[in-house]
């Protein structure tokens, strides 16, 4: 082999070595170009998908605000009272303060309510009591101060057995509320027993 076939032989290698670095030099920038691109695009639908989320939230936002501002009133209220006990007592306490002498009778009875995880279940008090007649008022709304969740689902006023006394027959329901069945809600629920008995006094 003279030495223009050498020379030739040696560029054309040369040739075919810089065609074939280039070619995978093309194939690694156009492989790069199309995870840039695709990056790209992920990146451009995350960027929507957080603005749709963004939209989303505040809508909720405004849709509960209403909701959330009474659950914030009326939250504290529902910690206070997260047995059947702290019932019993709020009545206890508020026949002491008003000062009222005679309960002719009274009945506690606590109400299962399986279906409804956010009140399980509720004290419903019936209570007879006979006093001065505005020792009996005060006593009534003194009630619903201290059970403001309460509700009255029966209610009679009579004559007592003198002229300035008042006969009141009142049945009170009042809800245990479960705060930790209030998504979002970081209020753990108070211990307490869930007796189904009848209590009498």
């Amino acid at each position: 082999m003279n030495p223009k076939q050498l020379a030739c032989v040696v560029l054309m290698s040369i040739i075919g070595a810089v065609t074939y670095f280039g070619q995978i030099v093309h194939n690694k920038v156009a492989a790069m170009k199309g995870e840039a691109e695709a990056a790209s695009e992920d990146a451009t639908a995350a960027e929507d998908a957080r603005q749709v989320s963004e939209i989303l939230v505040t809508k909720t936002r405004a849709e509960t605000d209403e909701l959330r501002r009474f659950l914030k009133v009326w939250t504290p209220h529902a910690d206070k009272v997260q047995t059947e006990q702290e019932v019993e007592s709020a009545f206890e306490m508020s026949l002491r303060d008003r000062g009222i002498t005679l309960v002719r009778s009274r009945k506690s009875e606590v109400k299962p309510r399986r279906a409804d995880p956010f009140i399980p279940r509720i004290v419903q008090t019936s209570i007879v009591v006979e006093d001065d007649y505005a020792k009996v008022m005060n006593w009534f709304g003194d009630i619903e101060k201290r059970l403001p969740l309460a509700r009255v689902v029966a209610c009679t006023l009579s004559g007592g057995s003198s002229v300035r006394q008042l006969k009141l027959d009142v049945t009170i329901e009042t809800p245990i509320v479960d705060m930790a069945a209030v998504p979002g809600s970081k209020t753990p629920a108070k211990p307490g027993s869930k007796p189904d008995s009848t209590k009498k006094a």
